[in-house]
C-alpha cells in the first residue's frame, strides 16, 4: 500500500485575512481544487489601480489511513497567473502568521524562458515576474507541458531587469521552447508525517516509558497541540489540549485513545504505566499533525488591465515507503 494523490488535502488556515494575524495554525476548511476564490479573495478596482500585496496560509495535509509517512515533499507553481498579478511561495510552520511571513526572505517564484535551449545548455536566461525568487542552490523544475527537468541553481543568478541568467547543474537533457516552458522554483516540505516530542513526568515515583511505548499518532486525527495529562489519584487521569481543549478521561489500566472525528488524537498504551502516581501529578507531551504550512503571496502591481477569473496552479509531489 502506498500513499494515493486523494490522500493529500489542502486545508485554510484558522485565520483568513489581512491583517498581522492572518494565518496561524490549521483550520477545518478544505480548499477545493478549481472553484472561484478558493485562495484569495476578489480584487476591487481601487486595490487593482494602488497595487496589492497579501498573503494566505494553507497546509497540505497528508491523510492516508494508513498513517504512511510522505517524503520529500515538495510544491512549487505550475501553471502562472493568467493575468499581470503574480504569485510566490514560501515553507511556513504550524503556527507563523503574517507578522512572521512579511518578514520572510527567498520567496520562491516563477517566470518563462526567454529563449529556447538544446538538451545540453547548462546556462539559461529566465523572465521572471520580478527580480526575485530564485537564488543560488535553489531547486528548480522546468517544464513545457511534455518534457520536464528537475535540477538546481549553482552560483548566484545575474538580472538585467527581471531575466535572470542561471546555471544549472548538469545539463538540460530536452530541448525547450522559448516563452511557453515555464521555470519554478521548488518549496521542499521535506517529510510531511505525525510527530511527538517534549514528554515531561512530574512524578517522582509514577513512569511511563515512551521509548518502548510511544505514543501512536493517526495521520486523520493527530492534531497539533501541547497536552496536559493530570492524575486525581494513583490510577485515574484526565488530558486537556492548549489548543483542543479536554478530550476526556482515563486510567492507567486502560489504553487511553480520545476519538477525533473518524479517527483518534492519539493513543496511550496502558502497558507503558509504571510506578506509584498520585494526585496531582502531571504528564505533558506534544503532538504534530501529518501536514505542513505553505504560505503563498499574491503581488497586484499598481495600475494592471482590469481582469476576471485569473488562475495559478500549485503542482505536488511526494514519495511514500
Amino acid at each position: 500500500m502506498s500513499i494515493a494523490a486523494s490522500d493529500i488535502k489542502f486545508y485554510k488556515a484558522v485565520n483568513n485575512n489581512d491583517t498581522a494575524a492572518n494565518g496561524g495554525r490549521i483550520g477545518t476548511t478544505e480548499i477545493v481544487d478549481n472553484s472561484l476564490n478558493n485562495g484569495f479573495p476578489n480584487v476591487s478596482s481601487t486595490k487593482r489601480v494602488e497595487g496589492l500585496t497579501r498573503y494566505r496560509k494553507e497546509f497540505i495535509r497528508n491523510e492516508n489511513t494508513g498513517d504512511l509517512a510522505m517524503y520529500s515533499g515538495e510544491v512549487w507553481i505550475g501553471v502562472r497567473s493568467t493575468s499581470d498579478d503574480y504569485y510566490q511561495l514560501k515553507a511556513g510552520t504550524d503556527m507563523d502568521a503574517q507578522s512572521d511571513a512579511e518578514g520572510y526572505s527567498d520567496w520562491c517564484g516563477t517566470g518563462l524562458l526567454a529563449n529556447a535551449y538544446g538538451s545540453g545548455e547548462s546556462s539559461i536566461e529566465v523572465e521572471f515576474d520580478t527580480a526575485s525568487g530564485i537564488w543560488d542552490t535553489a531547486p528548480i523544475h522546468i517544464d513545457d507541458g511534455v518534457n520536464e527537468l528537475d535540477t538546481s541553481v549553482v552560483g548566484t543568478p545575474s538580472w538585467v531587469g527581471n531575466t535572470a541568467t542561471i546555471t544549472i547543474s548538469g545539463e538540460l537533457g530536452h530541448n525547450f521552447s522559448a516563452i511557453t516552458t515555464v521555470v519554478s522554483t521548488i518549496v521542499d516540505l521535506g517529510t510531511i508525517k505525525t510527530a511527538t516530542d517534549s514528554w515531561v513526568e512530574t512524578s517522582s515515583a509514577g513512569t511511563y516509558d515512551e521509548g518502548t511505548y510511544p505514543v501512536t499518532r493517526y495521520n486523520v486525527g493527530t492534531v497539533t497541540d501541547l497536552w496536559t495529562l493530570t492524575f486525581s489519584d494513583a490510577t485515574n487521569f484526565s488530558v486537556t489540549g492548549t489548543n483542543t481543549g479536554s478530550v476526556g478521561s482515563g486510567d492507567i489500566n486502560t489504553d487511553f485513545q480520545p476519538a477525533n472525528g473518524s479517527s483518534y488524537y492519539f493513543k496511550i498504551d496502558k502497558d507503558g504505566w509504571g510506578g506509584s502516581w498520585a494526585n496531582g501529578n502531571t504528564v505533558t507531551f506534544t503532538t504534530t499533525h501529518a501536514g505542513k504550512g505553505l504560505w503563498v503571496k499574491e503581488v497586484v502591481p499598481a495600475g494592471i488591465a482590469s481582469y476576471s477569473n485569473n488562475t495559478v496552479t500549485l503542482d505536488w509531489r511526494g514519495e511514500s515507503a
